[in-house]
């Protein structure tokens, strides 16, 4: 003899965008993003991020990103931190100092870098002429809890190399050519943009602009390249990796990016009809139908031309629900479970 387990009210408060992080739960009351833990804390991480929808991306390393299309960031459910560090304002007044650089034209570049070492993209000034073998930088952006690293070029205005950092408004170096060794890892790069779908797929994090894919640098997800976009004929409803390629729901197909490189992801529809707006789920391919077996590696499930349909490595996909019913709704919030050992797709119509 069993008995169903009930339910004890632990808020009355009204929770909304709830989200099952690494080891905590996010959810916005009100207006305030919350995280909350196993023990019942709550930590706020976003005391104004407003009451419309909010999406989120389990990172590997532990920690969340979330956004509402305005509003970005990413949290470790005790702390909250830009999602992207934004660049400095302006490049400063820039002059001549003794020192022993060689005579001629250079450049010079300016990021910020947050205390955990996340550093932005730089800004670059134009060609100056060094006629003293030194630089100083006078009226330069000063931003609390960062520091402002100052790059220069080589002779001849090309490459960036580390001079120094400073937390003061003014910068002065003098040292010799050769000194200058270490390289500029985010020059050419842009913060990454704000968006609403979000997934992380091959170290890079990928989120839906409109009707435009946006792909973060590797290892970097603050940071994108102008370069790194995938365009589609529509709206995005759903961005969905698995292991080689992602999924993308749009408002007239579900498209395959096929691939295991952002450079290479080839375009192949699948013809299953526009996705609905959130229905779009990850889920392990081993629990999912596929024939008159299961799938295997990482599948994702949306509704798609009013059918829930399931998608495998490679671009298989198959419909779970055939011609049995149609759905229609036209925004959801979804999600998938296992309850005692038997596998569910939620879909809540909002």
């Amino acid at each position: 003899i069993s008995r169903r387990g009930g339910y004890a009210e632990v808020s009355d408060q009204c929770h909304k965008n709830v989200w099952q992080a690494d080891g905590f739960m996010l959810a916005t009351c009100g207006a305030v993003l919350t995280a909350i833990h196993p023990s019942g804390a709550r930590h706020v991480i976003h005391p104004a991020l407003g009451h419309d929808r909010v999406w989120y991306c389990n990172l590997p390393d532990g920690r969340t990103t979330y956004t509402n299309g305005l509003i970005h960031g990413v949290t470790d459910g005790l702390t909250n931190q830009e999602r992207s560090i934004t660049p400095p304002e302006s490049l400063g007044a820039p002059g001549m100092a003794s020192g022993q650089l060689d005579h001629g034209q250079y450049r010079y570049h300016l990021t910020f870098r947050r205390a955990d070492g996340v550093e932005s993209a730089a800004v670059s000034s134009g060609p100056i002429m060094l006629n003293h073998g030194g630089l100083r930088l006078d009226g330069l952006p000063v931003r609390i809890g960062h520091s402002l690293q100052v790059y220069l070029s080589g002779k001849d205005g090309e490459g960036a190399y580390l001079a120094g950092e400073t937390t003061a408004d003014s910068f002065e170096w003098g040292g010799k050519n050769s000194d200058l060794v270490l390289p500029c890892r985010t020059l050419g790069a842009r913060p990454f943009p704000v968006g609403t779908y979000t997934g992380f797929w091959r170290g890079r994090v990928v989120v839906a602009q409109d009707n435009v894919l946006w792909a973060s640098r590797a290892n970097a997800p603050h940071l994108s390249d102008w370069r790194d976009f995938k365009q589609f004929p529509s709206r995005i409803t759903a961005v969905q990796p698995v292991d080689d390629g992602v999924y993308v729901g749009t408002e007239k197909d579900l498209v395959f990016l096929s691939g295991t490189t952002w450079d290479q992801l080839a375009f192949v529809p699948t013809q299953r009809g526009p996705v609905v707006p959130g229905s779009g789920v990850t889920a392990p391919g081993d629990r999912v139908k596929l024939g008159d077996g299961s799938g295997a590696g990482t599948a994702m499930l949306c509704i798609a031309g009013g059918e829930i349909v399931a998608g495998f490595g490679g671009g298989q996909t198959t419909s779970l629900t055939g011609d049995r019913y149609k759905s229609t709704a036209t925004e959801v919030c979804a999600t998938f479970r296992e309850v005692n050992g038997i596998p569910q797709y939620l879909a809540i119509p909002q």
